[in-house]
């Protein structure tokens, strides 16, 4: 990164607004992030999980109320004395925890002053407002990185992830510990497991007659894998009775491999997958490993 955008003293230091792509601002966010984890731990006197966002708030002078707010997860309002965060009462305690961290990571942002350059966050497009709205999306995406380094701090979680293993029996465990939903367990796993691995969440394909679950998302391998290798599973859609949807329809993990796209080639990975939730919120969580 270059050295004009390093930061001084994580309550002192300013900079100007600087024209940024996504991922040197995204540095910058996270390390504001562990520098307020910094001063959390400092001032509690340890490290242990769970790194909870009212704990956060107390420091930085800002109050977090409950409320009825429909489908609105949490607001983030702005007085003369400071922030108020509104949050969703009717929501679980772990999206709670993410929405107010996320609106943390707001303040944390404005705090940088950055001006983004939109140019190398989305593709071009004819509307428009469309750099408005990259903007605004990029915005968020920052802010979710944020609150993930808030809630889960990467050196914390690493060594958590170390003594549980790297699996999908984890994730539960550590979505338990440090306050947070399975999926965003999962996707901090690919992040910062030392082992590389991919997650990926399978939900229930509608538009099919079939029983049939699609690819929502996919993550990783992480800063450890070799190079900066993509990895997309060459099927996106599975279908009853496959290996895979066993974990949908049971709650026993499973393990199975797949064929997964990296550079200009294919790749058979062995991946472990399980079923969460119940209804029409159950979806399946894989975890991917190009190394084993």
């Amino acid at each position: 990164m270059n050295s004009s955008y390093l930061l001084g003293d994580s309550t002192t230091s300013e900079i100007s607004p600087l024209a940024l792509n996504l991922e040197q601002a995204t540095g910058l966010i996270v390390e504001r992030a562990k520098q307020l984890v910094i001063r959390l731990i400092e001032d509690r006197g340890h490290d242990k999980p769970p790194f909870l966002p009212a704990e956060y708030a107390h420091l930085k002078d800002i109050q977090i109320v409950k409320a009825d707010l429909d489908e609105t997860s949490a607001v983030l309002l702005r007085f003369q004395d400071g922030y108020v965060i509104k949050v969703n009462q009717n929501h679980n305690l772990a999206r709670q925890n993410f929405s107010c961290a996320h609106e943390i990571g707001h303040t944390l942002l404005s705090e940088l002053k950055l001006e983004l350059n939109t140019e190398n966050i989305e593709f071009r497009t004819f509307n428009p407002q469309g750099h408005a709205i990259a903007r605004a999306k990029a915005r968020e995406r920052l802010c979710d990185v944020a609150a993930t380094e808030l809630l889960m701090p990467e050196l914390v979680f690493r060594e958590y992830l170390s003594g549980f293993g790297v699996s999908v029996h984890s994730i539960e465990r550590l979505a338990n510990v440090f306050k947070v939903s399975i999926r965003a367990a999962a996707w901090r796993i690919a992040e910062v497991s030392t082992e590389p691995c991919i997650a990926l969440l399978w939900q229930p394909h509608r538009s099919t007659k079939s029983k049939a679950l699609r690819l929502a998302w996919r993550v990783g391998p992480g800063k450890k894998s070799r190079g900066k290798s993509n990895y997309m599973p060459v099927h996106t859609l599975v279908r009853h009775p496959s290996t895979l949807y066993r974990a949908y329809e049971y709650d026993n993990p499973i393990k199975s491999w797949k064929f997964f796209k990296v550079d200009s080639g294919v790749k058979r990975l062995t991946m472990e997958s399980k079923g969460f939730g119940h209804g029409e919120t159950r979806y399946v969580i894989s975890l991917a490993f190009p190394d084993r």
